[in-house]
């Protein structure tokens, strides 16, 4: 492969990359309105030394954010607005450590209580201030969704004790909350202000602007175009930087690279990898790498036949090059997967090369499941990339007498149509690394089928009883354990065929300073700026 990037190289280079946010402090500024759009005339130190910082940002991105509704969503995309606008009881930092946000600090009576202490006068976008009761709300509105239920797995009461205290309790030690708390889905809402705009019939992620506490504030949306916040100078821990961020849709990857390289856009989080060199090669930009948590993915809905019976599944498995995927697709940029996990989680089973690609291995199972003669089914897609890696399974997958055609949709539309069981195959991905209980309880516990995450409806009692005891496990490395046997059992069953680990590479302007990306795949825009 041309890329094989190491962890620890792709961080030693965003550290030194990346190390602007410290530097703010012996800059003088002249402050921005916040609505965005303007520029503070500061000069760089450094590297930048004589230059002016630009603190309206954009960015581009091939994929529109589906809502605005937190725990109405399960995707990524509106992820991405959710960590401009909202916050959360817990951070989730660059290590997958969850530390305080929105509470000042946490205590633990027993393993099964927790009491979060909330900071005082901490503001909504709208001016109201953030109580008890407010965290209360939006934990329990996650709750009862479907989509985002998983995070209060095992949450037995949520309760105000005071307007600055929140206890949670749960029916049994439940080790993953405190991760749960700082997911997206956990984002907190202004309860007067929701309950409001549903009395008056509005749906509050489409029908009215969101209001979080954030450090961005709603500045406006138009759908399939771009999405722009503005900086919230009343947030709890200080207005930064950047004065506004604006997210620009450009769904074909070369058009995107064009974008960059035009000055149309600031940053694009996951070059197309022939357009990477380019990049590299142009002065006013510059690059960096980092192995990603995403684990791009071909998935089948074990309800209908062939796709209910493992053995057609496994001969799916070795029919995959996955190899070939990375080297065509991403010119290398990449790790092919050996897990539904990914490589940098400290749960990751190194132990499961359990198929290489292998046509007459293939060939055999089909065989053995009554299917010699092969089979047809649709592959779903939503982005040109996923479509060609899709091509090039139908190329491998004809080998075998498989005859795969491929239904390019929009993105919302595809997690709609997935949520039901009229699907048979589907490539996506998962970026959930942090959070290990997180992604085996919504993409593989019996009771996740459908919407919440589990569109494959895979069912297994086996792996629902280790996904439960993991919960309830306090001691790590037992829990680790748990999850490196589950891993084994769903490569065994192969409701999912893991592809790849994508290495990003991530193109900016070569001023760009500030950008925050964790190993994780989380990325925070809030504290970036240009010079020029």
């Amino acid at each position: 492969m041309k890329r094989l990037v190491a962890l620890t190289l792709s961080l030693v280079m965003l550290l030194a990359l990346f190390t602007g946010c410290t530097k703010t402090e012996t800059e003088t500024t002249t402050t921005a309105s916040g609505e965005g759009g303007e520029t503070t005339a500061a000069s760089g130190e450094g590297e930048y030394a004589g230059k002016t910082m630009r603190t309206d940002i954009i960015y581009g991105t091939g994929f529109d954010i589906v809502t605005f509704d937190p725990q109405d969503a399960n995707d990524g995309y509106s992820g991405e607005a959710f960590n401009l606008i909202y916050s959360r009881l817990m951070h989730v930092d660059e290590e997958g450590v969850p530390v305080p946000d929105l509470c000042e600090s946490y205590e633990q009576p027993s393993d099964t209580e927790y009491i979060f202490h909330l900071h005082e006068g901490v503001k909504f976008h709208n001016g109201d201030t953030m109580t008890a009761d407010d965290v209360v709300f939006s934990l329990e509105r996650a709750r009862n969704n479907p989509k985002s239920a998983a995070t209060m797995e095992g949450v037995d009461v949520i309760e105000a004790v005071d307007d600055l205290t929140v206890r949670l309790t749960t029916t049994e030690p439940f080790a993953p909350l405190l991760l749960n708390l700082g997911h997206t889905q956990t984002s907190i809402l202004n309860k007067k202000y929701v309950e409001e705009a549903e009395a008056a019939g509005k749906s509050y992620g489409t029908d009215v602007e969101p209001v979080g506490t954030g450090v961005m504030k709603y500045k406006e949306y138009a759908p399939n175009d771009h999405f722009t916040a503005v900086r919230f100078d009343d947030y709890f821990k200080g207005a930064t930087r950047t004065t506004s961020v604006t997210r620009r849709v450009i769904p074909e990857a070369s058009s995107l690279t064009i974008a960059l390289e035009n000055g149309e856009i600031d940053y694009i989080d996951s070059l197309n990898s022939i357009d990477i060199d380019r990049i590299k090669e142009n002065p006013d930009l510059k690059t960096v790498e980092m192995v990603s948590a995403n684990i791009a993915y071909l998935g089948f809905n074990t309800t209908k036949e062939p796709f209910d019976d493992p053995l057609v599944r496994r001969a799916l498995q070795y029919a995959s090059n996955k190899e070939a995927i990375v080297e065509v697709l991403y010119e290398g940029y990449g790790i092919p997967c050996t897990s539904v996990f990914p490589t940098i989680g400290v749960a990751f089973n190194d132990e499961l090369d359990m198929y290489t690609y292998d046509i007459d291995k293939a060939k055999e199972l089909l065989t053995k499941a009554g299917h010699a003669d092969g089979f047809s089914f649709e592959i779903t897609v939503s982005s040109d990339i996923r479509s060609r890696a899709a091509q090039l399974l139908q190329q491998d997958f004809a080998q075998i007498g498989v005859t795969v055609d491929i239904n390019q949709m929009e993105f919302g539309a595809m997690l709609d149509y997935l949520s039901g069981k009229n699907h048979e195959g589907w490539i996506m991905s998962w970026g959930g690394a942090t959070n290990p209980n997180m992604t085996l309880t919504n993409n593989f516990h019996t009771e996740s089928g459908g919407a919440t995450g589990n569109r494959m409806w895979y069912s297994n009692p086996e792996v629902d009883r280790l996904i439960e005891e993991a919960r309830a496990e306090m001691d790590a490395d037992k829990r680790n354990d748990m999850y490196k046997e589950v891993q084994a059992i769903l490569m065994e069953d192969s409701p999912w065929v893991p592809l790849l680990q994508q290495t990003y590479v991530a193109g900016m302007a070569a001023g760009t300073d500030g950008m925050i990306m964790y190993k994780t795949g989380s990325r925070y825009y809030h504290n970036m700026v240009v010079y020029e």
